[in-house]
């Protein structure tokens, strides 16, 4: 009876390895995983690597194709209009050329010339005129009578000067999205001068030729209190510049410039010495803007790769 019983219980348990739960994977599934990922990674860098391998059509290309080069090796003539913006007496109004050699497209040499066609009145010197006495009638000591003081002030008769030119700002602008030109900025430097003249140097004696007065009877101040000064004022010209470009060969040329020159504007005694001669001069910055039409030749300009 107990022989059977084994026989059956034996017959109906089912063997462990039968039991998915303590099933282990052999060696032939790891191997056929392995192989499987090794062909997905050799799929994907053999494309990567080729591609690493071969060189971008755009390597070594300009940032831009196909750009009007507007300025290298090119002649620039024009002419134009200009007026000093800060002079205490006279506001100067010019008549402006200019011409000028691109080296290269953000590198150039020019020479410019304004020749005074005006010198209007400021504000501030009717002003100071009109407060003087007109006549000798008991005046302040040292106070110049209206005449005498209008008479030494100075006016500009030109300016003359050369630059050197550097463009690091160059591109292109739309106005409403319709209308498209191009256009540049750039800094100048370089020497210049201005010619200067007094408003009646009639009865004035130049500046340079005035020695220290010695002190009159009274331990007063000798004189003269006036001086003309003229001619030539060396001294630095700089300032900025813009182009605004019609087309390949015509621009509107803009410039804000300083020269600074040793110049006496009231022609006066300004250092309280007691005699206005040269000692009186100081170095001043007389500033300008000018607007011209410039022209360019060749009339055509380059076109880069």
């Amino acid at each position: 009876m107990n022989l059977n019983a084994d026989l059956n219980l034996q017959a109906t348990r089912r063997s462990t390895k039968d039991k998915p739960m303590n099933m282990k994977p052999n060696c032939g599934h790891r191997r056929s995983r392995l192989s499987a990922l090794l062909v997905a990674l050799a799929l994907t860098a053999v494309p990567l690597a080729a591609q690493a391998q071969r060189k971008s059509p755009l390597a070594d290309a300009p940032a831009i194709r196909k750009r009007f080069e507007l300025r290298a090796t090119r002649l620039e003539v024009g002419a134009g209009f200009g007026t000093t913006l800060n002079q205490d007496f006279y506001h100067t109004m010019f008549l402006n050329l200019k011409i000028g050699f691109h080296i290269t497209d953000w590198l150039s040499l020019s020479a410019f010339g304004g020749f005074a066609v005006a010198n209007i009145a400021t504000t501030f010197q009717n002003d100071l005129v009109n407060s003087l006495y007109a006549a000798d009638m008991g005046q302040p000591p040292n106070e110049p009578l209206r005449d005498a003081a209008k008479a030494s002030m100075q006016k500009i008769s030109s300016i003359l000067g050369a630059q050197l030119e550097f463009t690091p700002f160059t591109g292109k602008y739309s106005l409403a999205g319709k209308m498209f030109a191009n256009y540049d900025f750039y800094v100048f430097g370089g020497p210049g001068l201005l010619n200067v003249a007094p408003t009646d140097g009639s009865s004035l004696t130049d500046c340079g030729s005035v020695m220290a007065a010695p002190p009159t009877a009274s331990g007063g101040p000798g004189g003269p209190f006036s001086c003309k000064v003229s001619g030539a004022k060396f001294g630095a010209n700089f300032g900025v510049g813009l182009h605004s470009y019609f087309n390949e060969w015509m621009a509107l040329n803009v410039e804000l410039r300083d020269i600074m020159a040793q110049l006496n504007p009231s022609g006066r005694d300004n250092n309280g010495d007691g005699v206005a001669n040269a000692n009186d001069l100081t170095w001043s910055h007389t500033f300008m803007v000018t607007a011209n039409i410039v022209f360019y030749l060749p009339s055509t300009a380059s076109i880069s790769p």
